[in-house]
């Protein structure tokens, strides 16, 4: 029976995760692994806190970024997202949880504002998360004594988030609607009309609030740009964290080094599920190459806050009314 693409990219995730998490067992001592694990339960409640913070700012961040008029409550997008993020946990990420959200909100806010709203949050700590990676590379590069392979990988962070701003720069420069200059110009060398589309003309409008909410409030810019930051040092301090509960603590630069590699481990992993492999492998493999002690423990611990939020997720799903509110 012959597969489809999305079928087969996700089975080679799935592959390529497994042999991931294969080659971690390999590389690490299950001993240490099971003494680490016993240190951390003391700390647990401790180390899971950067985590708990992470996901209430990350949830404040989603909600700035509503229209006041359409924001929905704290309590519901809080549970939506963790819904969505579950979701995506399990399976590819952000092709399940991202369209999720509009339908379990779709009766508390139209879709195109909640897609509008998600875009502008993913998109703010997106940017401003490559950015901040990109200037903490450069100071591990500077501060910390590194192989020459991850030098070569956090000077390549720097080199993107530095493209990044360039971008950036060119679109703030450049006013206007882009997706509607771009259906124009499509029409314009097809000699085909793609206005009439409801799947056109819904991105178009999401396009047009998406923009609005960008310039009309500039105290949401500068949360939005603050938020990313905050998360990143939380993630980093759940870093040391780990790390002072195994009694191998180390410093911010360190911590921030870590979480800047698994950072990018994440993003180029999506489409595992899970993570699966691929966390282990990240935590293991920045620690070693830090020269660091103690990677096996953060990924144990990385893995169980995970689960542990997953889980929070399937639990508080939403409930969707059969009828929009007013």
């Amino acid at each position: 029976m012959k597969q489809s693409v999305p079928r087969l990219l996700s089975l080679m995730a799935g592959v390529v995760g497994v042999a991931l998490f294969v080659y971690t067992l390999y590389r690490i001592d299950l001993q240490e692994v099971a003494a680490s694990a016993r240190r951390l339960g003391l700390a647990l409640p401790l180390i899971l806190l950067p985590g708990t913070l992470w996901h209430f700012l990350r949830t404040w961040g989603w909600a700035v970024a509503f229209p006041a008029e359409a924001r929905p409550a704290f309590t519901r997008l809080f549970r939506v997202r963790l819904a969505a993020d579950a979701l995506s946990y399990f399976t590819v990420r952000g092709v399940v949880g991202e369209p999720l959200k509009p339908v379990l909100l779709w009766n508390r806010s139209p879709p195109q504002v909640t897609t509008a709203a998600i875009a502008l949050e993913r998109l703010a700590f997106a940017i401003v998360g490559i950015v901040v990676a990109g200037l903490f590379s450069v100071i591990a590069v500077n501060r910390l004594t590194m192989p020459v392979g991850w030098d070569a990988v956090f000077r390549s962070l720097a080199i993107g988030a530095l493209v990044t701003l360039l971008l950036l720069a060119f679109v703030v420069r450049h006013r206007g609607d882009y997706l509607g200059r771009l259906v124009t110009w499509v029409e314009r060398i097809t000699s085909r009309s793609l206005a009439g589309s409801p799947v056109v003309h819904f991105i178009l409008e999401v396009e047009d609030v998406l923009l609005a909410l960008l310039r009309a409030d500039r105290r949401r810019l500068v949360i939005l740009s603050v938020l990313p930051v905050v998360c990143y040092f939380l993630m980093a301090l759940e870093v040391w964290l780990v790390f002072w509960a195994i009694g191998q603590p180390v410093s911010i630069t360190e911590s921030l080094a870590v979480e800047t590699f698994s950072r990018l481990v994440s993003v180029a992993s999506a489409a595992i599920p899970a993570n699966v492999g691929a966390m282990e492998a990240a935590s293991m493999e920045v620690s070693e190459g830090l020269g660091l002690a103690g990677g096996s423990a953060l990924a144990v611990a990385r893995r169980l806050r995970s689960l542990l939020w997953a889980g929070a997720g399937l639990a508080l799903y939403p409930r969707v009314a059969p009828t929009r509110s007013v």
